[in-house]
This record gives structure tokens, C-alpha cells and sequence, in this order.
């Protein structure tokens, strides 16, 4: 492939990111790899494919208006330095009837949008779609990017397990190379045959100057201390149990909640959290503003309970907590084994994350340096490097064969 060299080096490709979310949705591992990439790299990230019918199928959302906005100007934008489409589907791809009516709309508008991005053989990122998405963009590299467990997703997601199985066999099938992101999921398919490297998530660096600056927030004036917090998605990952005897046993404190409530939360979990009148659920935050909630806590928390879903996954707020600083303490999710004291204190058992906290609390400023240095060693920058140095792993192997 001949590719234009930047003076460190770096050979200047061309990327096409089927990504799983919109890029003006909140931020997820596909929007900070995309931003890492295009610093050195022509990249067009493709949301999933818009369909007009979606606010009859889900019912009017905040952001309809806008995503239908965006069904009347299918145009490549420019953003920052990436490019970003928003291909239609009519009708909805989603259902495998009508996939074979959608596919020829589809595969012409991202051709197009890959000709106007002026993407040369470009390496191809695919958290979905990779079958029926394959060749039309004249990638010289197509990379599957499996992050979970397929089926663990299925309640979380109102999937079909069997299905969402199906798709990711599919993706490793279509794939010259594929990537995880946790140990767990990193073995499991080299468990399934799949041949597969580990690519972790990182800290966005340019938040940076966010976290040193940012403010301690308004509503933790009026909250007793300590305070513990978690930041992200409030669904049915988290041991609701476990925050149920948190907020019993740090009764003189306050547990905060700051995220989205997720739609299919079970009654149950709605129930415990309704029933400690020191816990806050603080509703979700933009980005630039979550690093003051994550900054000023005593003790940041990742409670997940121990289920199929967490035990493969790799939570991305990790490497946030680390570079805002406090003391990080964690259960259920195993890849947070890899980080050991002082970056993430790990809980095996509801009185062990108890006792880990009260831990922490007696000296919150033990490691924090530490884990402040190693955000900044890990960040988005350095996986976009190692996925790049992968792909150029690949081509070269690829050429002496």
C-alpha cells in the first residue's frame, strides 16, 4: 500500500469505522478510537444505518428530531479531523426479511461516502455489519472488534442471544484480524478457535486539563461525606445488593449514582434504589462535565455483580477514575484483576469490597499518583499505535506469504 509518512514515521492510512453507536450519542470506545486514530490518519466513522421508521418502531425520543434532521442531509460531515455518515436503511436492516430489500441502499451510500471521503484501500473497523459490509469500500484490511460476551448482551440489549451469537461469529469469520478488549474475552475466543489480540481500552488524554480544572459540583455541597460514587450506564450490571449494604453501612455518608437509568432496568433494582434515602441518583452528565463528579468523590465504585456480561467485559470509566484520582474499588468484573493495588482495589465478596472501602477512606490519597501516571501511560493515543502496528503486523506478513 503506498501511504504518505509523517516525520515520526507513522504511515498515513485510511480507516472506515462501522461503528456500533452514533457519533452524536454519548462517548463510547468507537468515538475516542476514532478521535485517537484521525490524529494521524484519514478516518470515516459510519453510525448505524437510520431507518425513517424508527420513531414509530421505538416511540419519540430526545434526539429524534435531530437523527430525522440527519435522514434529509445524508452528506459526509466533516468533525474535527474525522469524517462521520449516517447512512439510511429503508426498510429497517435490523430484521433479516427485509435485509436483502436493504442491503443494495445501504452498500451504495457507504461506497459513496467512502469516495468522498477519498479513503484509499482503507482498513476496515467493524463492530457490526461486517458480512454484509465487506469489499464495497476496497478495504485492504477488515478488523472485527468484538469488546463483550455476544450472548450476555442479549437482556441488556432486548437482542436475541442466539442471534447476537450468530453476528459475532459471523464477524470473526469475515475477519483478517480480530481484537478484544478484556483478558477474559481475549481467552474465551481463543477458546471458541478464534485467533484474536488484546487491545484495552485507554484514558482520554485530552480530557486532562478537564479533571485538573474541574469544580467540585453543586449537588455534592448539600450531600454528608464520604461520598461514594459510580459514573456510567444504571442498569442491570451492577450488584444492587451490594450498593443496598453500602449505603446501610456508610449510612453517616452518600452513595451517587450519575448516568442514564437504563429503560430496562428490572422493578427490582428500581425498588432497592428507591429505598435508602441516602442514595442519589444524579441523572447523566456531559462529558465535559463528568470529570468534576468522578474528581471530587472519596471513593469512586465499579459494583457490578458477577454475571456472564461482567465477567467479559472491560469497563471503559476505569481509566477515567484512575486519572481523576481517587481511590477505585471495584467487584464482579474480572479484568479489573489486572489492575492491582494501588490502581483498582478488587472485592471477591460483598465484605471484601466493604472492608476495601473503609480501607480506602483511612488514607484516600495513598497511590494516586500512581494512578494518575498510569492513565497518562495508556492512553487512546497509545491503542490507537497498538491497533495500527497490528494492522501493519498484518500486511506485512500478509506480503512475505
Amino acid at each position: 500500500m503506498n501511504a504518505k509518512r509523517f516525520t515520526n514515521g507513522t504511515a498515513q492510512r485510511s480507516y472506515i469505522l462501522y461503528a456500533p453507536t452514533p457519533w452524536d450519542s454519548p462517548r463510547q470506545p468507537a468515538h475516542n478510537l476514532a478521535d485517537a486514530l484521525a490524529r494521524h490518519h484519514r478516518v470515516l466513522y459510519v453510525d448505524p444505518p437510520l431507518s425513517p421508521l424508527s420513531p414509530i418502531r421505538y416511540g419519540w425520543r430526545g434526539d429524534s428530531l435531530r437523527r430525522m434532521a440527519a435522514i434529509l442531509d445524508p452528506r459526509v460531515r466533516q468533525v474535527g479531523a474525522l469524517r462521520v455518515f449516517g447512512p439510511v436503511a429503508l426498510p429497517p436492516i435490523e430484521h433479516p426479511r427485509m435485509r436483502a430489500l436493504s442491503l443494495p441502499l445501504l452498500r451504495a451510500q457507504i461506497a459513496y461516502a467512502a469516495r468522498r471521503a477519498k479513503l484509499h484501500e482503507p482498513v476496515m473497523l467493524a463492530w457490526r455489519g461486517l458480512p454484509q459490509l465487506a469489499h464495497l469500500a476496497g478495504e485492504s484490511v477488515r478488523v472485527g472488534m468484538i469488546m463483550d460476551h455476544p450472548a450476555a448482551g442479549a437482556s441488556l440489549l432486548g437482542r436475541d442471544a442466539e442471534q447476537l451469537e450468530h453476528e459475532a461469529s459471523a464477524i470473526c469469520e469475515s475477519a483478517n484480524l480480530i481484537c478484544t478488549t478484556s483478558q477474559p474475552m481475549h481467552e474465551l475466543l481463543r477458546e471458541r478457535g478464534w485467533e484474536n489480540q488484546l487491545v484495552p481500552f485507554g484514558f482520554p488524554a485530552q480530557l486532562a486539563g478537564v479533571y485538573d480544572s474541574a469544580a467540585e459540583p453543586s449537588e455534592y455541597a448539600a450531600l454528608p461525606r464520604p461520598l461514594l460514587g459510580y459514573t456510567g450506564g444504571i442498569d442491570d450490571r451492577l450488584d444492587f445488593d451490594l450498593v443496598l449494604e453500602l449505603a446501610d453501612r456508610f449510612s453517616h455518608g452518600s452513595l451517587v449514582f450519575v448516568g442514564a437509568v437504563s429503560p430496562r432496568l428490572s422493578e427490582r433494582a428500581r425498588c432497592l434504589l428507591a429505598a435508602r434515602k441516602n442514595i442519589h441518583l444524579l441523572g447523566p452528565k456531559q462529558q465535559m462535565q463528568l470529570p468534576a463528579y468522578v474528581r471530587h468523590l472519596d471513593v469512586a465504585l465499579m459494583p457490578y455483580a458477577d454475571t456472564l456480561f461482567t465477567r467479559y467485559q472491560s469497563p471503559m470509566k476505569m481509566w477515567e477514575y484512575l486519572y481523576a484520582g481517587p481511590p477505585i474499588v471495584g467487584s464482579g468484573a474480572a479484568e479489573l484483576r489486572r489492575y492491582p493495588p494501588p490502581l483498582v482495589s478488587y472485592g471477591e465478596s460483598d465484605g471484601e469490597t466493604v472492608a476495601l472501602i473503609e480501607q480506602a477512606l483511612a488514607d484516600p490519597e495513598a497511590g494516586r499518583d500512581e494512578r494518575r501516571r498510569f492513565a497518562l501511560a495508556n492512553t487512546w493515543d497509545d491503542r490507537a499505535s497498538e491497533l495500527d502496528a497490528l494492522v501493519s503486523k498484518h500486511l506485512d506478513d500478509r506480503e512475505q506469504r
